[in-house]
């Protein structure tokens, strides 16, 4: 998951401004640099949460040249994991957001392992 360039890592709608001069993004306190796919990969859950399937979701991340080409296997791998981590996080939370990412994840997870059955 290493990269070079720098990506948000958390980009979701508390952190997407629209202005008079355009987008602003902010709250960059967890800015990393891996690599490109995994700020797309991160952007699925909160595209399933803002009311798109996991299907559309994958489907407008293949404009994004980052997305093709990444392996199958890792990003099943990835939104397996992800899955699992806000899984955890929902059994020893009552936050309405961290249950609603376990639902998110979980599903888009379900989706890439029903997609290659």
């Amino acid at each position: 998951m290493d990269g070079e360039i720098l990506i948000h890592s958390d980009l979701n709608p508390a952190n997407l401004i629209v202005t008079p001069h355009g987008l602003r993004i902010v709250d960059w306190a967890w800015a990393t640099k891996p690599a490109p796919w995994v700020e797309l990969a991160l952007l699925v859950q909160w595209l399933i949460g803002s009311g798109h399937s996991a299907e559309q979701a994958e489907e407008w991340l293949t404009q994004l040249p980052a997305w093709t080409v990444t392996d199958r296997e890792v990003l099943d791998d990835f939104a397996s994991k992800n899955a699992s981590k806000w899984s955890a996080k929902s059994r020893q939370s009552t936050e309405s957001s961290v249950h609603d990412l376990a639902t998110w994840t979980g599903g888009w997870a379900a989706h890439r392992t029903a997609s290659h059955q």
